[in-house]
């Protein structure tokens, strides 16, 4: 029998999914801010992993 996802866990999903629309659309929208966006996204990956998000 399978465990269903926590609530908490499914907002993190759908904030997740709108964080990379949103990236994308800027990134598709303004090309010249894809090394701004990947430095941010780096930057944003090394904080969830120090703070274990």
């Amino acid at each position: 029998m399978q465990q269903q996802p926590t609530p908490e866990y499914n907002i993190r999903i759908v904030v997740a999914l709108i964080g990379v629309a949103m990236v994308g659309f800027i990134a598709v929208t303004y090309p010249t801010l894809i090394p701004a966006l990947t430095v941010a996204l780096a930057a944003f990956m090394a904080l969830a992993v120090l703070l274990k998000l």
